[in-house]
């Protein structure tokens, strides 16, 4: 049996290509352009897993530069250093290591890597961020409650950061339609945003959130775009992920008293459509990036 940090990184390696697609081209040229002056950009990226958003945005920037991985647990912080050893070494960079630090070079390009453990929601206490330009995260924000978002709205400002979240979840819907759909995602939504230790996830209305709290404060520049996994007939393993968490979470929401009649019905259904891949699934998302009204 996979332990759960074993399924979780299967999980985030899994959803990386889907990633990769997903993202908005407007919204990323934002940001690249925003820093296209810069002779170093210096980027901290929260909730890091196992590396993804370093490993696909140090590509994007042809600048040197200077990262801090903040992940709270270890055992995907060790993944990500693994794997980022791997993708430097493929990528033709000499490789130096010097505890929780990793330095990569390649002709005039330098990138140094900081790789943090605890909670990106103590960010002052593991970092100095106005040393930093930028700040990263991907599907992370919709985990977060109202206050802890709007926490680290004025901790990113305060610091003068600029921002680049992606991936925040906004709605799904499957094709072939099924006349159950909208009743299951509807409480699997409900499931995101259920009472919590520290609150009520944001869920579906992250980025909306996000947007007004931004749109309170001084920007020099701010942009939304929808960004989309297209999961296809083919993508069994993508789709039994989805299924499972889909499961568990709608199993969960009836053993706290929401009625599951027909509920197993609508998994079997689709778990078939999956086996003779005729099972669509449309994630939508969306990325945002906004900046200070100063560079620098």
């Amino acid at each position: 049996m996979p332990t759960d940090t074993q399924f979780a990184t299967d999980w985030l390696e899994e959803r990386y290509r889907f990633d990769v697609a997903a993202r908005n081209p407007k919204v990323e040229a934002a940001c690249l352009q925003y820093f296209a002056q810069h002779p170093m950009v210096s980027i901290i990226d929260i909730g890091a897993g196992t590396g993804a958003n370093f490993i696909y945005l140090s590509e994007k920037f042809p600048q040197s530069q200077q990262w801090a991985l903040v992940e709270l647990n270890p055992n995907l912080l060790k993944r990500a250093r693994e794997r980022l050893k791997i993708w430097a070494a493929a990528k033709g960079y000499g490789i130096q290591e010097d505890g929780q630090s990793l330095d990569f070079r390649r002709n005039d390009q330098h990138i140094q890597v900081q790789l943090l453990q605890g909670s990106f929601l103590e960010l002052p206490q593991l970092l100095q961020p106005d040393r930093y330009h930028l700040i990263t995260a991907s599907a992370v924000f919709d985990l977060l409650s109202e206050q802890m978002l709007s926490d680290l709205i004025q901790t990113f400002h305060q610091n003068r950061l600029a921002l680049l979240t992606t991936l925040n979840y906004e709605s799904m819907a499957y094709l072939p339609g099924d006349a159950e759909d909208k009743r299951w995602i509807e409480l699997y939504e409900a499931h995101m945003q259920r009472e919590q230790d520290f609150g009520k996830a944001l869920g579906p209305r992250c980025s909306d959130f996000l947007e007004n709290g931004y749109a309170q404060l001084p920007t020099g520049l701010t942009l939304r775009a929808p960004s989309r996994w297209q999961i296809e007939p083919a993508d069994t393993f993508m789709h039994g992920h989805m299924l499972q968490f889909l499961e568990k979470s709608l199993l969960e929401m009836t053993s706290m008293g929401h009625s599951g009649k027909g509920l197993n019905e609508w998994l079997q259904r689709k778990k078939v459509q999956l086996q003779a891949q005729q099972l669509r699934l449309s994630v939508t998302h969306s990325d945002f990036f906004t900046a200070p009204v100063y560079e620098g």
